[in-house]
């Protein structure tokens, strides 16, 4: 009998083969030929892949997004108006509201478009061209300004595009902003106290005093301020009353009287302001409407950028300040007022810290990047680590707030005014925070 044929032998045919022989050698594998067809088939496969890739690919590409198709026709503009110069040095300033991921988005697009034009971005000592560019806003939407540094000539160019559109999250507010109206007049209104018997308002030229009557604040006395200097453009004020004693801080002015009897007198000063519940003490400027960043009272020493309002709190072993700058960025400090610990973008001038039973314990009442014309809008938020969250609905008002101060010294409630652009009045209401 002949012996079996391996797999991997020729098979032949001839009188000498059995048909069983036959017929096992034809049903056992090739693997010569299972090779070759495998490749037949991966070399097909690749083919169409390549076919694809290069006729019907470029139809899958989505499209750029507004803010990258954006930031291309920017580019485009500063090298129209530039002369397209083979270096620049590109550096970026946020003065919007526009969120730390969409800025990067920006500027990457921006970086990608110069460099698909042919320019090289380098430093500044190697350029040919510096440009700064600022992303800003108004009240219709956002403003990215260009300004182009080459020699000793500057050119800007400007592109307006409108503000995204805000989706939900799905996130439900653990907290609820309540505002709760107090007294509304004509003549401005600087700052306020108000209790269950006694309204006290001041105002640019005098501090007026109201009582409880039934319900309904009657007038009872107005007290004149007496100061020699002129009122800056944009007067600021605080209020404080201790015991029925008052003490009313304005620029390189100081007062300090009575309920009962009802007196003040007045003097030039250059003291120090209480801006929050007591924890932060700081020097105004007598001719500007925000603070040198000077510190004194608690934190004397130490000083901070220039500011327009702060708020100082606790947070387990640890000492939070908050304060909003004059350049447009809220600064986070932790621990130490020497480097902040986070910077925030998105807010406007007037913060205040509120005390509450809810969240953390306390929550920053912040208002809108907004102009002093527009109306205005008031939303709490926490700080967490170094994360700002939003722990409430935002209030939208009918106007601009004009003035945003932590009352008392427990700091549950904090004193607002808002100049109403229907009415043009001036309105005083406190705002707390409530559980959800």
């Amino acid at each position: 009998m002949l012996p079996r044929l391996p797999s991997t032998q020729r098979c032949h045919t001839g009188p000498s083969l059995t048909l069983g022989m036959l017929k096992e050698c034809y049903t056992s594998p090739f693997p010569h030929m299972s090779k070759t067809a495998l490749r037949r088939r991966c070399c097909a496969l690749l083919i169409l892949l390549l076919a694809v890739s290069l006729f019907g690919g470029s139809a899958q590409q989505p499209p750029p997004s507004p803010l990258v198709a954006a930031a291309g026709d920017l580019v485009q503009q500063i090298l129209s108006r530039s002369g397209s110069p083979s270096a620049v040095a590109i550096t970026f300033q946020n003065s919007s509201a526009m969120s730390g991921e969409m800025q990067e988005i920006v500027q990457t697009a921006v970086f990608n478009s110069f460099r698909d034009a042919g320019v090289r971005v380098v430093k500044p000592e190697a350029a040919l061209a510096e440009i700064q560019i600022i992303f800003s806003e108004d009240w219709q939407g956002y403003l990215w300004i260009a300004e182009i540094h080459e020699g000793t000539s500057t050119q800007m160019v400007m592109k307006k595009l409108p503000r995204p559109e805000h989706t939900a999250t799905g996130r439900v507010p653990t907290l609820t902003v309540r505002k709760n109206p107090v007294w509304q007049q004509d003549a401005p209104i600087l700052d306020f106290y108000a209790d269950n018997q006694n309204l006290v308002v001041l105002e640019p030229d005098q501090v007026s005093l109201y009582a409880n009557d039934g319900g309904q604040w009657r007038a009872r006395y107005t007290l004149a301020i007496n100061h020699e200097q002129l009122w800056p453009r944009d007067l600021r004020g605080r209020l404080k009353l201790n015991g029925g004693q008052i003490t009313a801080f304005l620029p390189g002015t100081l007062c300090a009287g009575s309920l009962s009897p009802p007196s003040l007198e007045c003097h030039a000063s250059d003291d120090p302001w209480t801006v929050d519940h007591g924890q932060i003490v700081a020097f105004y400027s007598p001719r500007r409407n925000f603070f040198s960043g000077i510190l004194s009272g608690p934190s004397a020493g130490a000083s901070v950028v220039p500011f327009f309002s702060g708020a100082a709190w606790p947070s387990g072993d640890q000492r939070q300040w908050l304060f909003a700058g004059t350049d447009g960025r809220a600064r986070l400090y932790q621990n130490d007022l020497s480097t902040p610990a986070a910077v925030y973008n998105s807010w406007g001038s007037s913060l205040a810290g509120v005390h509450s039973n809810c969240g953390s314990g306390w929550q920053m009442l912040v208002t809108a990047p907004t102009d002093n014309i527009h109306p205005d809008s008031i939303q709490a938020m926490e700080i967490a680590g170094r994360e700002a969250q939003p722990v409430s609905s935002a209030i939208d008002l009918t106007g601009p707030v004009v003035a945003l101060w932590t009352a008392g010294k427990s700091g549950e409630t904090v004193n607002t005014v808002m100049q109403s652009t229907v009415t043009g009045r001036y309105e005083a209401f406190t705002l707390t925070v409530t559980c959800n």
